[in-house]
């Protein structure tokens, strides 16, 4: 089989994990990591159907994790080994995955949504306050939201000239 074939296998197998058809995903993503097994993103694809679809957790965790070791910097690896946690049961372990993925890329829609399903929020700005207290609450939102958009809005205008 060309790299043609496992391409067009691993795209179907993102179409249909996007679809959540965890069987087809599995079979698409085993046929382009047969076809070749030393790519990273078949690799992370294939252990994260394997934890999701069988009962082979631990082949699926070493797969993503070894996809990780070859090409630490893609956040998506990161969120696929995530999942295989949570399938495993192993939340805290998710946990810190995702927050390792969510390092490289802050923007990674897929890791934020899996946090928020679990019920991770952010740190309060000052630890030490409770999360609910006045100081702590407007900080917050003057950090995390109105400074944001005012430096984004900088940028862009500075871009736009």
């Amino acid at each position: 089989m060309g790299m043609d074939t496992a391409e067009e296998h691993f795209k179907n197998g993102l179409s249909f994990l996007a679809k959540d058809n965890i069987p087809d995903a599995f079979e698409a993503f085993r046929k382009a990591y047969e076809s070749n097994s030393n790519t990273a993103r078949y690799i992370s694809y294939y252990g994260l159907c394997i934890a999701l679809y069988t009962e082979d957790i631990e082949t699926g965790l070493e797969l993503c994790t070894r996809a990780i070791r070859t090409e630490f910097f893609r956040s998506e690896y990161y969120l696929n080994l995530g999942k295989a946690f949570v399938k495993a049961g192993k939340k805290q372990s998710a946990i810190n995955t995702f927050r390792k993925g969510l390092r490289i890329d802050k923007k990674n829609e897929g890791i934020k949504k899996e946090l928020e399903k679990m019920g991770i929020r952010a740190k309060p700005i000052i630890p030490f306050m409770a999360r609910s207290n006045p100081i702590n609450k407007y900080i917050g939102i003057l950090f995390r939201r109105i400074i944001p958009n005012i430096l984004g809005r900088k940028k862009r205008e500075e871009s736009e000239l």
